[in-house]
């Protein structure tokens, strides 16, 4: 069966995409994946033909949109400076991608890709969704993200959202007409599909709530498949030379500060006398490796995380799971979006201490963090045992076949 995978976003949002690619095309079926030409590399060896669609982005172009929206004064304006960069030359992205799914039978798109379920609707085809946090899962037992619980009244807390979200729905409607698109009543960075609305986290890290739709289901973490890419030689003499090192790692987030963060935790290693690898990427960390420190660029997590004592880190859904699957304890240094529920799942976990705002970033307080989560670290491996057995990309292939109707 032909089927179309459409999505956008940072590294960590393509990257399960591209597992699951390479999951459909190993069940047999004809792949595609559409999304910016940037992430092209993603899906290079999954079997899926790359299709792209979008405005020209670039992965500066993500960094400075992470670090703006970061740096927004509430969740609302943060969610306007990810609106503007998600909609640009919205109307002819949308025309690209009614191409692009013309033909295909089933599409599995994004959550927060408006323009895609759009043009899902607008072609016939049908569609799942997913997402990879449940923030966005309206429940009658949390109140949405950064608001208080409320008990019997977090059903009206969530009214509340979707009324404030409201002038963003707008802005992408006027989109949506404007490229003569047939979809209404569109929702911005919260689409669910009625069919199947698949959440890949683990329910053990995040246990779904007890009243969500029959479409709304949570398939563990799309991991890949591919065996892990080793370390680099001098990395790999590096962790084998000494006592498992803390490891600093932001994923695709850029910092505001990037010189005086990068200065504050290399003061904190060196008060805890703890050796260091901190990973550079889109952070913007710069500096010069030596006995006790390894600055480095992409290395795969698979293949480090297990390597080491503890993981300081953004609270990403990706860069969560991965922790937790290593068996190492966290400190959590969340900036924007789900991070910060993140954070408090790996806190309640006993997994990681109390998150650490970035604002409040010094040696001392991180310091005595890593202490803390050094004292975890027996329950981050019984944590790593109990996910072992969650089969995310399994569940979410036979999902896709069942509830889209390609089985006979």
């Amino acid at each position: 069966m032909r089927i179309a995978l459409a999505a956008v976003g940072t590294t960590g949002d393509v990257r399960p995409f591209a597992s699951l690619a390479t999951a459909l095309a190993g069940a047999g079926h004809e792949v595609s994946a559409i999304s910016w030409e940037l992430h092209r590399d993603a899906f290079a060896t999954t079997g899926a033909t790359f299709v792209p669609a979008g405005p020209a982005t670039t992965a500066d172009d993500v960094r400075r949109t992470a670090v703006a929206a970061a740096a927004a004064r509430s969740p609302l304006a943060q969610v306007g400076i990810l609106r503007d960069f998600h909609l640009r030359d919205g109307a002819e992205h949308q025309r690209a991608l009614r191409e692009a799914l013309r033909g295909h039978e089933v599409a599995v798109v994004h959550g927060i890709h408006a323009l895609a379920v759009a043009a899902a609707r607008d072609e016939g085809v049908r569609f799942a969704t997913a997402v990879f946090d449940p923030v966005l899962l309206p429940t009658r037992t949390a109140p949405p993200p950064g608001m208080p619980g409320m008990g019997p009244l977090n059903g009206f807390a969530w009214w509340m959202l979707d009324r404030a979200m409201g002038s963003h729905d707008r802005a992408l409607a006027t989109i949506l007409r404007a490229a003569g698109s047939t979809s209404t009543g569109q929702s911005l960075f919260r689409d669910r599909s009625p069919l199947l609305h698949m959440v890949a986290v683990s329910p053990t890290i995040a246990p779904p709530p007890a009243d969500l739709a029959s479409s709304a289901l949570f398939t563990g973490p799309w991991r890949p498949v591919s065996d892990p890419t080793p370390l680099p030689a001098d990395l790999e003499a590096f962790m084998s030379s000494g006592t498992p090192p803390v490891v600093v790692t932001f994923g695709s987030m850029a910092l505001r500060d990037a010189p005086a963060a990068a200065k504050q935790i290399r003061e904190a290693l060196d008060r805890s006398a703890l050796r260091g690898v901190i990973q550079a990427g889109a952070t913007g960390f710069d500096g010069t490796s030596d006995e006790t420190v390894r600055f480095v660029e992409e290395v795969d997590h698979r293949a480090l995380l297990p390597r080491a004592g503890v993981v300081v880190h953004h609270g990403g859904a990706g860069t969560t799971h991965a922790a937790v699957a290593a068996g190492v304890p966290s400190v959590v240094i969340p900036q924007i979006g789900d991070q910060r529920y993140w954070a408090a799942r790996l806190q309640a976990l006993g997994v990681a201490p109390a998150p650490l705002r970035a604002g409040a970033l010094s040696a001392a307080s991180l310091a005595e963090r890593l202490t803390a989560a050094a004292g975890m670290a027996e329950r981050a491996q019984r944590l790593a045992t109990q996910v072992a057995g969650e089969s995310g990309l399994a569940t979410a292939t036979h999902l896709v076949e069942e509830r889209l109707g390609l089985r006979a």
